[in-house]
């Protein structure tokens, strides 16, 4: 499952993105990591990882992404 995610630094930027597949925590850092897809002849997939420090980040918003049943 791929999950929204939206996180808002103590200085007031927020940043959001999609295609969340996995998150960690390791003491202080949370790492989330996910793939894109791009419809190309390939469909090809680019991985990315991101690290927070808590300390630095006022909050961090997950949600899951609803997928219609067409």
């Amino acid at each position: 499952m791929k999950y929204l995610y939206e996180y808002k630094y103590k200085n007031g930027c927020k940043i959001g993105g999609h295609n969340l597949e996995e998150m960690q925590t390791y003491k202080e850092i949370i790492i989330l990591k996910g793939t894109d897809t791009f419809p190309n002849d390939d469909y090809e997939q680019h991985y990315w990882v991101t690290k927070l420090n808590m300390n630095k980040i006022e909050y961090l918003k997950i949600e899951p992404i609803q997928k219609d049943d067409d």
